[in-house]
Formats: structure tokens, C-alpha cells, sequence
């Protein structure tokens, strides 16, 4: 597999230092591109592949072209990019809010495919979701699938609406689940840890649990009734969450990053 990958930033440098770190694609056969030169050569060393500031140094021999770049400049980027792409090439996309559509056309290229990834692709512990375009093959599909396996999980979806909705629950999922950490760790201090202690408290508590749901095979409710005895510690937690209706304002709150999602996504 030879892969271009435009933008190295976050997520850019996560998928790039993952396929590295599986193998899947050797140093020679990567290539970054990013304007910032600290960027470009600090990632562009870390992996020893190349790197560049232009497009000029794409050519036909790359299989996949990974758009990593900030959504504000997109329309630039992808209007120069269509002087550059081949016929027989992937255009990946991991920008929320752009739609197919509006990739397509900036870019005047068919082979498209949407990606929403999230921030655990750092750690080859992500979850992915992707849509492709009618042009592209299940062989190329399938090229996709193992790009995307190599950051951690994935998926296919058949509607671009459901790219959306991925960006609502695992794209933005990481934050949610930082802001629960971020309260429980207050709620620890404010109970007499120390920070530090506070920390690997919640940490290996989310860690542990999130191990458990994942080996168990069994549903959420299930083991938060397991650990909810009647009239115990937990289910006196678990009243007051409901008492102010959290698990509903949880839901909305999601729906709304779903309709941000969806709205950003309109030409």
C-alpha cells in the first residue's frame, strides 16, 4: 500500500504513525505533506519517510490520498488538490461537515470516501466509520477497511447521514467521556485525594470498566445493575443521576452534536 497523507497534524500523524507501526505501509511508500515546516519534518523524521510542502510531488504510484487538514480550508486545498489527482486513485476525507458532494466537486474526483475516526487512533485504539462513494469498488473497499483496522476498529456505513451520526457518538465520544472523567476527578479531590490520586482513581476505574464491557459480551445496563445493589452506595448515585434526569439530557445532548453535524455537512 502507498499512501500521501495532506495535513500532519493530530489525526493526520496518528493514521500515519499507525499504518508505520502495523507495517502496513513501509516508510519508503509514505508520503506527508504539510505546509508547517515543524510539523512536516518533526513527523516526517519520527516516521523516516518523506515529506513535502506541495502537491507537485504526488504522483500516480500513491493508491490512497489521505485529507487531514483543517475544515476552513478545505475549499483551497482541495480545489489545487484536482490538479493532481489520477483517475485510479482513493480520495480519503476524515473532514466533519464536508459532504460528498461537496468533495467531489471541489476536487473533480469520483473514487471518494468519507472517514470519521477519533483521537484513540493515536493509540491504535480507535474507532472508525466510513462511507464511500458509488465509484469505489469493494477491492478498494477493502484497502480502506485495512487502513482504517490498522488505527483500531471499523466499520462501513451505507449512508453518508450515518457518518454524521458517527461523528455525534464515537467521533466526539473521547470528549464526553473526558468530561465525565474531568467531573469525577473533581468530585475526588473535593472529597480529600489528592489530584495525583484522584487521577489513577477515575483513570483505572474507566480504563477497568470500559475492559470489562468490552470482554464480556454483555449490555451496559446489565453491569451497571450488577454493581447496583437496592438501597446501596451505587443506586444512591444512580437515583440522584435520575432524580435530575441526566440520562435524557445526556441523549439530547448527543442529538445535538448530531444535528451540528448534519448542518455542517449541507452544501
Amino acid at each position: 500500500m502507498k499512501l500521501a497523507v495532506i495535513g500532519a497534524g493530530n489525526m493526520g500523524g496518528a493514521i500515519a504513525t499507525a499504518v508505520i507501526q502495523a507495517e502496513l505501509v513501509l516508510p519508503k511508500n509514505l508520503l506527508l505533506i504539510e505546509p508547517d515546516e515543524r510539523n512536516r519534518e518533526n513527523l516526517g523524521n519520527q516516521l523516516s519517510c518523506a515529506s513535502s510542502n506541495q502537491f507537485d510531488d504526488l504522483s500516480e504510484n500513491f493508491d490512497l490520498i489521505l485529507l487531514a487538514i483543517k475544515p476552513q480550508i478545505s475549499g483551497e486545498v482541495l480545489t489545487n488538490l484536482r490538479f493532481h489527482l489520477h483517475p485510479h486513485q482513493l480520495l480519503l476525507s476524515i473532514l466533519a461537515g464536508t459532504s460528498m458532494e461537496s468533495l467531489q466537486q471541489l476536487s473533480g474526483h469520483t473514487k471518494v470516501v468519507r472517514i470519521m475516526p477519533n483521537t484513540p487512533a493515536q493509540l491504535a485504539q480507535g474507532m472508525s466509520v466510513f462511507h464511500a462513494a458509488k465509484e469505489v469498488n469493494s477491492t478498494e473497499k477493502a484497502l480502506v477497511k485495512r487502513l482504517l483496522d490498522s488505527c483500531g476498529k471499523c466499520f462501513e456505513v451505507q449512508s453518508e447521514t450515518m457518518i454524521d451520526a458517527a461523528t455525534a457518538i464515537s467521533g466526539s465520544g473521547p470528549a464526553y467521556l473526558f468530561y465525565l472523567g474531568e467531573q469525577m476527578v473533581k468530585a475526588a479531590m473535593e472529597l480529600g485525594f489528592s489530584e495525583s490520586e484522584a487521577s489513577q482513581l477515575v483513570q483505572q476505574t474507566i480504563f477497568g470498566s470500559a475492559q470489562l464491557w468490552l470482554h464480556s459480551g454483555e449490555s451496559p445496563g446489565t453491569l451497571r445493575q450488577r454493581v447496583t445493589s437496592p438501597g446501596g452506595t451505587t443506586a444512591a448515585a444512580i437515583e440522584k443521576f435520575d432524580d435530575m434526569n441526566l440520562g435524557p439530557r445526556i441523549r439530547q445532548g448527543i442529538n445535538q452534536a448530531f444535528l451540528r453535524a448534519v448542518e455542517l455537512s449541507k452544501p
